[in-house]
């Protein structure tokens, strides 16, 4: 499934909000730059992408973890 949001952080605290949060759900960094962090645990992915256009936009794509994608959202919205 993805998903799509706006938030005011910056694309660097975005992307450590979801370090922090995938991270206690026990799902592993595969990959990570600037504007992406992949996450991967034995029920699935999420693939985090950030761009900056006016605020920050954040693409979500995940497999297995739709309930915790929609919970991170609500967090940093």
């Amino acid at each position: 499934m993805k998903y799509g949001a706006t938030t005011r952080l910056s694309p660097e605290r975005a992307l450590e909000k979801a370090r922090e949060y995938f991270g206690r759900l026990e799902l592993v960094v595969e990959e990570q730059s600037p504007a992406h962090v992949n996450f991967k645990g034995t029920n699935g992915f999420v693939q985090i992408k950030v761009e900056t256009v006016n605020d920050t936009e954040l693409e979500i794509e995940t497999k297995g973890f739709d309930q915790q994608v929609k919970q991170f959202l609500q967090r940093i919205g």
